[in-house]
């Protein structure tokens, strides 16, 4: 059936002969968790899902961590997978080709992964899925084959049909399926499990929020004089409304030119750069996809992230823009508002209201000299740091266990 199939092997043979070493060691001691994704960065795009790679780095702290994600690539002709050891997880990689019915190469693929995992390690005993839609199939399946329970980490946008209209029948159905299979649920904000709850899902629930690489976001050494403010997203206009974002900004660099806005991402920002230039907008500086260590850096730059979506769970750059000491401007969109405290200079503005948006920039630029950056980065620390919220996990998966 895998006939012409290429294993890649990302890490040197010393690196893999470790990871086995390391793995048989800890099998006393560590369970095994094996993480499903429907999203995660892989060669064909490489910040997708990057969020779940950092909770499985989390959970790798106390626990042994394989991923297994199935990708699509319309480049190849055969399966080929990548096994890697990222930051003491391991990452099996199966990139299928576009041949035939899709579902049917998805299913070949995910027993093709699972066949390589069981040739050169044991059993999980315990799954987490990451994002019910589209694949939690996986997860109801490997929980039969294997005996063992799943949980359901999400953090989905499209739980929000304020934002995003209504889902069909046909996929409320599928997910309502997978999710009342579930042990666990472990939605990231407590808005998002209300949205759960609203679409039949009845397995018990444990808020566990998106977790930050205390690493590389951390406090670093400002500039003094001109105030940054950053933007960083995927720069789609209908989630994060950089129009209105753009617009705002048009009118405050109007009386204040002592202020500059950074935006980019991983998105094009071909639009936006023409939009500067024929309408006069200034001060605005632009950039490309960063790696995590350049978003950190970017962030180190910062004073001020601003953020005005219509539509968001528990973004991850929030989060580690706090862990920075940034003051933070979002819309009161998804679970959000969870975390953004006011008294930490944060300011939490209506979705699509531009002129609060203008008044948070003016008032976002007479606090930054007054910021307790230390304070900030504290709360940040203690929600979202990487030993936080991967006992938060350990303490869930004990539950699914006793369930």
């Amino acid at each position: 059936m895998y006939e012409g199939a290429k294993i890649i092997r990302l890490n040197t043979s010393h690196q893999i002969f470790a990871i086995f070493l390391k793995y048989l060691s800890a099998v006393d001691r560590k369970k095994h968790i094996l993480f499903l994704s429907s999203w995660f960065p892989n060669r064909t795009h490489a910040t997708l899902g990057n969020f779940v790679q950092r909770h499985a780095e989390a959970v790798a702290l106390f626990a042994q961590v394989t991923v297994l994600y199935l990708v699509k690539d319309v480049s190849i002709h055969s399966i080929e997978v990548e096994d890697s050891l990222e930051n003491d997880v391991r990452i099996i990689r199966v990139y299928y080709p576009k041949n035939g019915f899709l579902f049917s190469q998805r299913r070949k693929a995910l027993q093709f992964g699972i066949n390589h995992l069981l040739k050169t390690d044991r059993k999980p005993d315990l799954i987490q899925l990451n994002m019910i839609w589209p694949e939690g199939w996986q997860a109801v399946n490997l929980s039969k084959k294997f005996k063992i329970p799943f949980v359901i980490s999400d953090n989905w946008t499209g739980y929000h049909p304020t934002q995003r209209g209504p889902l069909p029948f046909y996929i409320k159905t599928y997910m309502r399926w997978v999710a009342n299979h579930a042990a666990l649920l472990l939605p990231v904000t407590q808005q998002l499990e209300d949205a759960m709850r609203n679409l039949g899902f009845t397995s018990p629930s444990i808020i566990i929020p998106n977790v930050v690489n205390t690493t590389y976001f951390k406090k670093g050494v400002k500039n003094e004089g001109i105030i940054r403010f950053l933007h960083l997203s995927h720069l789609d206009d209908n989630h994060k409304n950089i129009s209105g974002l753009l617009r705002a900004w048009k009118q405050f660099t109007a009386h204040n030119t002592s202020c500059e806005l950074h935006l980019g991402g991983d998105g094009d920002a071909s639009h936006y750069q023409n939009r500067i230039v024929t309408e006069g907008i200034s001060n605005v500086h632009f950039f490309g996809t960063l790696n995590q260590e350049q978003v950190a850096a970017k962030m180190n730059e910062a004073d001020v992230f601003v953020l005005f979506s219509n539509y968001e769970n528990l973004p991850l750059v929030v989060i580690e823009a706090m862990a920075c000491g940034l003051l933070v401007i979002a819309t009161d969109v998804g679970g959000v508002k969870e975390h953004l405290k006011a008294e930490l200079g944060h300011q939490l503005i209506q979705a699509r209201d531009e002129q609060a948006l203008l008044d948070a920039f003016n008032l976002a630029s007479q606090t930054v000299p007054h910021r307790n950056q230390d304070e900030i980065i504290h709360y940040a620390v203690s929600h979202f740091s990487y030993e936080s919220v991967g006992k938060a996990f350990i303490q869930a998966y004990e539950q699914a266990w006793n369930n």
